[in-house]
């Protein structure tokens, strides 16, 4: 079981599993809402078991550092985005559209540097800290981007896509993207995961059946995929 809490930007997601797990922290300034939702769900900070952050950019990894504080859980992260953390910069936000064009000033923003605990590259299981499922890397939103599947079927996948402005229940791409062509290879390999539902870090969630039709939208067919992503 998970909730999503709505931050101010984007979506972070508390896991009540047999220990509580943080996915992603919400930007500088979303702290409240994060101890909110532990305090809502009963969950002392002390008892949060870990930190998972599906990127490091600012409205992802922004109160990492704090939350480290607070509660004493460890932060992991892809070692590919462990020079973001380090200096707290965004680093290169390549816009996917111009609508990322018009945003890109107002999400831009400095957070606070940290050095994570936890470095992975391929990923890690979550059945030590509580959680029935796993980490998987799925670059190309950054170097470093993370998703996390459970084992009931759902999937949190950072900024690999977004939820839809305007449609319910679609997936579109994200404002930004770094290498676009790296990503598409990382939904293929989240879509041989069949997961049942996909919770982006932005808007609403969507159907796993959306990642194939979303690769068949941009691409004209689906991408073959062999062996691990870029």
């Amino acid at each position: 079981m998970f909730v999503r809490i709505r931050c101010a930007i984007s979506n972070s997601y508390l896991l009540l599993g047999e220990q509580p797990v943080l996915v992603d922290t919400g930007a500088p300034g979303d702290l409240p809402r994060i101890l909110a939702a532990l305090k809502t769900h009963g969950i002392e900070p002390g008892r949060l078991a870990l930190i998972v952050l599906t990127h490091a950019h600012s409205d992802h990894a922004g109160c990492a550092a704090e939350l480290r504080r607070r509660t004493g859980a460890r932060v992991a992260l892809h070692a590919a985005d462990a020079p973001l953390a380090r200096a707290g910069e965004n680093g290169v936000l390549a816009p996917t559209s111009q609508l990322g064009r018009i945003v890109r000033p107002f999400v831009d923003q400095p957070f606070e540097g940290f050095e994570p605990d936890i470095l992975f590259r391929d990923g890690f299981a979550l059945e030590p800290y509580g959680v029935k499922g796993r980490v998987l890397a799925t670059p190309g939103h950054t170097a470093g981007s993370a998703s996390v599947l459970l084992a009931n079927g759902e999937a949190l996948i950072g900024d690999v896509l977004r939820g839809s402005l305007v449609w319910p229940n679609r997936a579109a791409p994200h404002f930004f993207c770094n290498d676009p062509e790296v990503n598409a290879r990382s939904i293929v390999r989240l879509a041989r995961e069949a997961p049942i539902r996909c919770h982006p870090g932005v808007l609403g969630s969507f159907p796993g059946s959306e990642l194939g039709r979303y690769l068949t939208t941009v691409s004209g067919e689906v991408l073959e995929f062999s062996g691990e992503p870029a």
